[in-house]
């Protein structure tokens, strides 16, 4: 009795041993992944839920990592595990908001700043929201060539004061107005010396000496200052088709105090021009070797006194200025130069803008507002991450798609129109600087706000214990071949493996990595897969030992259980069929006689056999893949000569003499059956049969068709069309058109009744209510006299009356 009770507790010890062993199926596949990591880092890279435990009482064995809450159960220390901690926290997030009167800040992105740890090989994603602020101040600087070419469009822009404020005030309450002038630099070969002074000579007129770049009036909100400082300035020449609009263009964007640009307004400069621009490089021609320094050159007078020491810059350094300094270009240019400046805007797509200039630019202020609106209208994000962090952007642009899609800018944005971006974070690996701390930032590329990341990476695993080789638990873990330091072996001279077990040897593979690498599977391009024995097995001395269910030389097959030695043999999981058999597990034979239609075909020539089933080509249906949606049903052909002779001889058209023939199957071993019906069964596939009926009429019917078993049932509709009666059409015709002439009679009488009936019933309410008046000054014309019936003998009524 003593005995069976003591089996029976160890019974149920080991059962509630197996239950806490065990994982639960949802969360089989990330114990899977982890127990077989035999390093703390590659514990962590295996799964985020991954765990790695360092205490030196550790009792289970080799897994040291699991999940945490395994590990806590085996008794693992708590200070001694090291895990996964991702963090995202939103630090600032005030809410979006437009400008207002008094205020100059709006909030158009939110959060501001967040802080995430990042965690190697996992994505942290956070949600960024942008919208477009109503009212932003706009800080608009016209930078325009005046060299002889230009000298109208100068003039129209002079004129253009009160249509500019209200176009202006129709894009934003808040903007300023700032104006500069370029030439080109003046020295051969972009001048004649000897017209220095005076280089408009050649056009017998004088203007000002050649000058590279001029800053006329800083931004202000004043148009009348503006217009005058326009109609001030004067016009130059140069002796090519080729300006110095890149060197103008260069000192408006860095020289921020003397231009007056606002850190939080759009800043955008319209230049403004009829001809082609120097680049890097060009500067050599005139002797000018020094690279453009990308500073403020500019004295007291506005004058950019570098032309002649610097050379042009280049194109992408006027990209990297304007994005670093969130400045928006609008190149307002000629037809004759249009092509080359929409080529160059292609470069700075984000912050530029090109439109066709008219001759005399007349068309300045609706090309402005063009401009002004697309600007606005499109927002890119971008951000200054380091390589070894990768940043990847999703958004539907406010419901413009169905899903997100991955890219990091939106067009069409409506003013204040809310856009989602959600960032994916991502570490791709350890800083080699070892610095753990990084600040990224996540900017709009034409405004100065922006989102701040503080990051933080989680360090590589960290051991705080001081080795001890002597420790004789630590020794006794390590087969007394090393010893145990932060839970994994350090093995002694001689000695290598996870756990001390294999000798070093002459081979290559005398460290830990080296046997491990052995069991990692080759890759096509000669590389190996980052998974030891493919996660299922262990790396035992250099060879896989793999678990159960799993098989090969580095673990990565299954073990085949559905095959049938019989007919398949095993490769790598798969059942290869022997001759004679197919189908995924080898259990159909490879005989096509069931895929054989009444054609004598295979699928009828339009697909494959599988397992007795025609596999149909697209886009052929049907049982033997008969049926063409667009064209023809071979099987309706192949019936319709027998369907077609039944018909005529139900018909009393006569009979077929090759009926037989007709009506049997192609290997003329089963003859057909078949029935009329009156009605056919709408869900299967009709087939049509035309003929002409013994009455000399075009006639329709149908017929459906069954092959069960190679025999073939046909179901015939025959439809006996019968010639008109032209007697009996002609009266229906007669007496239905008679009836038709009453019944619209009736219908106009009728009409014509209840008309007059209501006009009359008009007419007495009408009378009811008239009132007939008289004017009391009138007097009638006739008179009248009323002949009496007999005469007064009263004198005052008869006057000859005695």
């Amino acid at each position: 009795m003593t005995s069976l009770k003591h089996h029976v507790f160890c019974l149920v010890i080991a059962i509630a041993f197996l239950t806490l062993w065990l994982p639960q199926p949802e969360a089989a596949s990330i114990v899977e992944q982890c127990m077989h990591a035999d390093s703390c880092e590659r514990c962590l890279e295996a799964h985020l839920d991954c765990a790695w435990c360092t205490d030196k009482l550790y009792e289970v064995g080799r897994y040291r990592c699991l999940t945490r809450s395994q590990l806590l159960n085996y008794n693992c220390s708590e200070s001694e595990i090291y895990e996964n901690q991702p963090v995202v926290d939103v630090l600032q997030d005030k809410p979006l908001k437009d400008y207002e009167a008094g205020d100059d800040q709006a909030v158009q992105v939110t959060p501001q700043r967040a802080y995430l740890k990042l965690v190697k090989g996992n994505t942290q994603r956070i949600k960024l929201s942008y919208r477009p602020a109503r009212n932003h101040p706009l800080d608009l600087y016209v930078l325009m060539d005046l060299t002889w070419t230009m000298r109208d469009d100068k003039a129209t822009l002079e004129q253009l004061g009160a249509e500019l404020t209200k176009t202006l005030k129709n894009l934003t309450a808040n903007y300023r107005l700032g104006f500069g002038s370029f030439a080109d630099k003046p020295t051969l070969p972009m001048i004649l010396p000897q017209h220095k002074e005076n280089p408009c000579i050649s056009e017998r007129a004088n203007c000002e000496p050649t000058y590279g770049y001029r800053h006329q009036i800083s931004l202000t909100e004043d148009i009348e200052e503006f217009t005058l400082a326009v109609a001030d300035s004067k016009i130059t020449g140069n002796l090519d088709n080729l300006e110095g609009g890149l060197d103008a263009l260069m000192q408006v964007i860095v020289c921020q105090q003397e231009i007056g640009w606002k850190e939080q307004a759009r800043k955008v400069v319209i230049l403004v021009t009829d001809g082609f621009m120097h680049i890097a490089g060009d500067g050599l021609l005139a002797g000018i070797v020094r690279r453009n320094d990308k500073k403020c050159h500019l004295n007291s007078a506005g004058e950019y006194t570098g032309s002649l020491e610097y050379d042009y810059p280049s194109l992408e350094e006027m990209y990297r200025e304007l994005l670093r300094r969130k400045t928006n270009v609008i190149f307002a240019v000629t037809q004759e130069v249009l092509s080359t400046y929409r080529e160059l805007s292609a470069l700075m797509q984000e912050i530029s803008y090109v439109d066709t200039l008219s001759a005399d630019s007349s068309n300045i202020l609706e090309l402005l507002k063009k401009s002004y609106e697309s600007l606005i209208k499109r927002t890119q994000f971008s951000d200054n991450s380091p390589e070894f962090i990768n940043m990847e952007y999703y958004t539907d642009c406010g419901g413009q798609f169905p899903s997100l899609r991955k890219r990091n800018y939106c067009n069409n944005v409506s003013l204040g129109k809310e856009i989602d971006f959600y960032v994916d974070v991502t570490l791709k690996e350890y800083p080699a600087s070892q610095v753990y701390t990084h600040k990224i930032r996540i900017g709009e590329a034409s405004l100065s706000e922006s989102m701040e990341l503080d990051v933080d990476l989680q360090r590589p695993c960290p051991c705080r214990e001081e080795p001890d080789p002597h420790n004789e638990e630590g020794r006794f873990r390590c087969q007394n071949q090393g010893y145990l330091y932060c839970g994994m072996c350090n093995c002694d001279e001689g000695w290598t493996g996870t756990y001390c077990t294999c000798p070093k040897d002459a081979t290559n593979s005398t460290t830990n990595e080296g046997l491990l690498n052995q069991c990692r599977q080759p890759r096509l391009d000669k590389s190996r897969s980052p998974l030891v024995c493919s996660n299922h097995g262990d790396c035992d001395c250099g060879s896989c030992l793999c678990d159960v269910g799993y098989t090969g030389d580095y673990c990565q097959c299954r073990e085949c259980i559905d095959c049938d030695m019989e007919r398949a043999d095993c490769f790598c999981g798969q059942c290869v069929c022997k001759w004679g058999w197919s189908g995924t597990r080898c259990n159909c034979k490879e005989d096509t006689d069931a895929c054989l239609g009444p054609t004598g075909e295979v699928c009828s020539q339009r697909g494959t056999c599988d397992c007795g089933e025609c596999i149909c080509d697209d886009p052929y249906l049907g049982k033997f893949c008969e049926i063409d949606p667009e064209k023809d049903n071979k099987l309706c052909q192949f019936y319709e000569p027998c369907v077609t002779c039944l018909i005529e001889q139900k018909q009393g058209m006569g009979a077929c003499e090759n009926l037989s023939e007709l009506c049997t199957s192609f290997d003329s071993q089963e003859r057909f059956t078949y029935s009329f019906v009156s009605e056919l069964d709408p869900e299967h596939t009709h087939c049509l049969v035309r003929l002409v009926n013994k009455h000399g009429i075009q006639c329709d019917s149908f017929f459906e068709y069954q092959v069960i078993d190679h025999a073939n049932f046909l179901t015939i509709q025959a439809v006996d069309c019968e010639p008109l009666d032209y007697v009996a059409l002609f009266g229906f015709i007669s007496g239905f058109t008679l009836l038709i002439g009453l019944l619209l009679i009736f219908l106009i009488w009728w009409c014509i009744r209840a008309k007059d009936a209501r006009e009359y019933a008009r007419f007495l309410e009408e009378q009811k209510t008239v009132v007939r008046q008289e004017n009391p000054i009138y007097r009638d014309p006739v008179g009248r006299y009323k002949v009496p019936k007999s005469l007064s003998n009263n004198y005052e009524e008869n006057p000859f009356a005695s």
